[in-house]
């Protein structure tokens, strides 16, 4: 896997990364101007987190996060690591891109409060399809409402950036927005890969439940991009909803 995801894409193959609850903020002083961005993916239109699901603790998200079984026909693993070491980290060479990168730096400019990750499996790798992780994040009352307003906007606003990793490794990536996902308080789904188109494609799902948010990663392995399956989204909304009532 290119410098595309630094963190996730390698933690899905190795099957190993988890969150310790420690978030991280990025250091390089962009602004955290918030944008309505476009219809890209949007559920609810930056449903308002008062009376939603309020940021759940490190416990509550390890308890959310899918498991085998919860979706028929799917395997589900926790990861047992840190998936969002403090050097894993990503920037983007165009300001305006930078909620992108925010999905996969484990120093965003929306602090994390807490995360939780884990592997979703269907079949094996030898069949085809693709490699998937789900990312659980929680945030501070308005950091995830302001932080989707700006990835939506990014996304519409980026067609491609030059993303470099913590090592130095840089790459030319394209962004393409997609459909909507119909899921959640807010959502934007995107497809992003090597501008060369040397690597396989990549489809980010990012679905806002109050101010916590699952980001679901979709490496193809047949070069063609491949989003997560609808069921699987709409499962972890309705887990981390259930999380947020006490109910897991």
């Amino acid at each position: 896997m290119a410098v595309v995801v630094p963190v996730l894409a390698v933690t899905a193959v190795a099957c190993s990364g988890s969150g310790d609850g420690s978030g991280g903020k990025k250091e390089d002083g962009r602004s955290q101007s918030s944008g309505s961005g476009s219809d890209s993916g949007s559920a609810g239109e930056g449903g308002a987190e008062g009376g939603g699901v309020p940021p759940l603790d490190q416990k509550q998200l390890d308890g959310a996060l899918l498991k085998s079984g919860d979706v028929k026909g799917y395997r589900a693993q926790r990861n047992k690591e840190d998936a969002l070491p403090a050097q894993n980290t990503m920037k983007a060479d165009d300001p305006r891109c930078s909620p992108i990168t925010d999905v996969v730096d484990s120093k965003p400019e929306h602090e994390r409060k807490a995360f939780s990750s884990g592997v979703l499996m269907k079949g094996s790798l030898s069949t085809g399809g693709a490699v998937q992780q789900v990312l659980l994040s929680s945030y501070a009352e308005g950091e995830a409402e302001k932080w989707l307003g700006e990835l939506k906007k990014a996304v519409r606003d980026c067609g491609s950036f030059t993303g470099q990793i913590n090592t130095g490794e840089k790459s030319r990536l394209s962004v393409k927005p997609g459909k909507g996902v119909g899921v959640g308080d807010d959502s934007v789904r995107f497809t992003m890969e090597d501008a060369r188109g040397k690597e396989s494609p990549t489809v980010f799902t990012i679905v806002r439940t109050g101010a916590n948010t699952a980001s679901f990663m979709s490496v193809s392995l047949s070069g063609e991009p491949q989003a997560v399956a609808a069921a699987l989204v709409k499962k972890q909304h309705e887990k981390l909803t259930e999380a947020g009532d006490g109910k897991s």
